[in-house]
C-alpha cells in the first residue's frame, strides 16, 4: 500500500478572518491580565516572582526530579484509571487547575523522596492539602483523595511506597472564600509590582530557585495554611490503596497509542523500543538557552493556548476517542477540532500549498475530524518569524472529504504499531523531521 496523501482528502480550506480578529480583540481585552492558577495560590511569593523573573529557571538536578514525577503522573495515571478522567482542566472565580483524576471525586497524584508520617499529612505537607481543597471547592464536592508515591530510599526500605489519604471538606465556601482572596492578593500584586503584601515562602531557606530576588527575608506576612486548616476527616485510605496496588500489578492491556503516535508512527514505535537516554548537562543548557530566547514569542502563543484551553463556558468540550489501541482526547473548540501550531517560517505559505507543506498538520487534523466525526477542522497557525504583527496569526476552516478513508488510515497505523518488529514497515515521518530525529540510525530508509 502507497504512502497516504492526506492532501488529497482536503476539499477546502478558508481563511477565517472573523475568528481570527474576535480572538485577537479577546487576547488584547482579556481580563484579569494574568491567569491565576491552583498552584499560584499554594506559593503566592513564588507565583509572583515566577512572573516578574522567567529568566530564572530551575538547576538541572531538581529538573531531572521534576521529568521523573511527570513520567511516574503518566504511567501511574493510565494504570489505575482511563483518559477521560485524566489530567481534567477546571475553572472557576478566575481561577484555573488541572486535576491529576477526576472521576466522582478529584484525586491528587504527589511523589517525594522524604517519608512521609501516614498519621500527620496535615502537618507534614498541608500544601497537598490546599491544593486537594481548592479543587473540591471548584468541582463542589466535599471530599477527594491525595494519593502519595515514596520513592525507596536506602536509609528506610520498609516505607511503603503508596499512600493514600481521604479527605473531607465540610465548608467549600470558605475555601472559595479563600481562594478569592488569595486571588485577588496575587493579581494587585503583579499590577503594582510590590509583592510585601504576599506571605513569605515556605521554601525560605530551603534551596528556593527565587532566593536572590525575593523579599521573605524582609516580609512581615507570614506563611499560612487557611485551607488546610479547614479540611475535616482525614483518615488512611487503605482499602483504596489496596486496590490501586493491584490495578498496577495486574497484566496490562496491549499498548496504548495517542493521536500524535499514528501522524508519527516510526518515531513512536522507537521511542518505545529504544527510550532516551538522558541528556548531557551541556545539551540541556544549550535547550535551557533557546528557551530563554523565546521567551518573548512563547507569551503570545501561551495565551492562545490558554483561550483554546479554557474558552468562555461551552465553547471548548474534550472529547474521549477510543479505537482499538489508540487513546485519547480530542479539542473541540467553537465546535471544531482544533490545533494550533508554530511554523518557524519567515513567511506565510500560500493557501493552497499549506497540505503539502504541512501534511503532518492536516493527518493530526484529519484524524481528530474522522475520529468524533467532524467534516470540518481548524487550524491555527502563528509564525513567530513574520515581522508583521497582522500576519502572524492565521486562522483556517478545513473542510475534509471521505472521513470514511480517513479513518480507516487511522485504525491501519494503529495495527502496523502494534504489530510493528521495525521502523522500516510504518509509514514514514516528514522528510525535514530527518535532520533532527534521534533515532536516524534505527529509523531505515528515508
Amino acid at each position: 500500500m502507497g504512502e497516504f496523501d492526506i492532501a488529497s482528502y482536503v476539499s477546502r480550506i478558508e481563511a477565517n478572518r472573523s475568528v481570527k480578529d474576535a480572538l485577537m480583540q479577546s487576547l488584547r481585552t482579556r481580563r484579569p491580565p494574568y491567569r491565576v492558577s491552583v498552584t499560584d495560590l499554594t506559593n503566592l511569593k513564588q507565583a509572583y516572582f515566577r512572573r516578574k523573573h522567567p529568566d530564572i529557571v530551575p538547576p538541572l538536578e531538581k529538573q531531572q526530579l521534576m521529568w521523573a514525577g511527570t513520567g511516574f503522573h503518566r504511567m501511574f495515571g493510565a494504570a489505575v484509571s482511563s483518559e477521560e478522567y485524566l489530567e481534567q482542566f477546571v475553572e472557576a472565580d478566575g481561577v484555573v487547575g488541572k486535576v491529576d483524576i477526576f472521576d466522582e471525586i478529584p484525586v491528587e497524584v504527589k511523589t517525594t523522596s522524604t517519608p512521609v508520617d501516614a498519621e500527620d499529612i496535615l502537618q507534614r505537607r498541608p500544601a497537598y492539602l490546599e491544593q486537594l481543597g481548592m479543587y473540591c471547592a471548584m468541582v463542589d464536592s466535599h471530599e477527594g483523595e491525595i494519593i502519595i508515591y515514596q520513592r525507596q530510599v536506602e536509609e528506610s526500605p520498609w516505607v511503603s511506597p503508596l499512600l493514600v489519604y481521604h479527605i473531607a471538606f465540610p465548608d467549600l465556601e470558605k475555601v472559595r472564600s479563600e481562594m478569592r482572596r488569595r486571588r485577588d492578593l496575587l493579581l494587585q500584586a503583579l499590577i503594582s509590582n510590590d509583592p510585601s503584601n504576599l506571605p513569605a515562602c515556605p521554601w525560605f531557606n530551603r534551596q528556593c530557585d527565587y532566593s536572590r530576588v525575593c523579599d521573605c527575608q524582609t516580609t512581615s506576612v507570614k506563611a499560612s495554611y487557611e485551607i488546610a486548616g479547614l479540611a475535616g476527616e482525614i483518615y488512611v485510605d487503605g482499602r483504596t490503596r489496596q486496590q490501586l496496588l493491584e490495578k498496577m500489578a495486574a497484566p496490562q492491556p496491549s499498548q496504548v497509542f495517542r493521536i500524535n503516535d499514528i501522524v508519527f508512527p516510526r518515531k513512536a514505535y522507537l521511542e518505545r523500543v529504544k527510550p532516551q537516554e538522558a541528556l548531557p548537562t551541556k545539551e540541556v543548557r544549550e535547550e535551557q538557552e533557546d528557551y530563554l530566547r523565546s521567551i518573548d514569542e512563547r507569551g503570545f502563543l501561551d495565551a492562545l493556548r490558554d483561550s483554546l484551553r479554557y474558552g468562555a463556558p461551552g465553547e471548548v468540550q474534550r472529547i474521549p476517542v477510543q479505537q482499538a489501541a489508540l487513546t485519547d482526547m480530542v479539542r473541540v473548540w467553537q465546535d471544531r477540532p482544533t490545533i494550533l501550531r508554530d511554523p518557524k517560517f519567515s513567511s506565510l505559505v500560500e493557501r493552497e500549498r499549506l497540505p503539502r507543506t504541512f501534511p503532518h498538520y492536516f493527518l493530526r487534523l484529519g484524524f481528530e475530524c474522522a475520529l468524533t466525526g467532524h467534516s470540518r477542522g481548524r487550524l491555527m497557525t502563528y509564525y513567530v518569524k513574520v515581522p508583521k504583527e497582522d500576519a502572524k496569526l492565521m486562522v483556517y476552516d478545513v473542510r475534509f472529504r471521505s472521513l470514511d478513508a480517513i479513518r480507516v488510515e487511522a485504525l491501519r497505523r494503529i495495527g502496523l504499531l502494534e504489530k510493528a518488529e521495525g521502523a522500516g514497515t510504518l509509514p514514514r515521518c516528514p522528510s525535514w523531521m530527518c535532520s533532527y530525529c534521534d533515532y536516524g540510525a534505527e529509523c531505515g530508509p528515508a
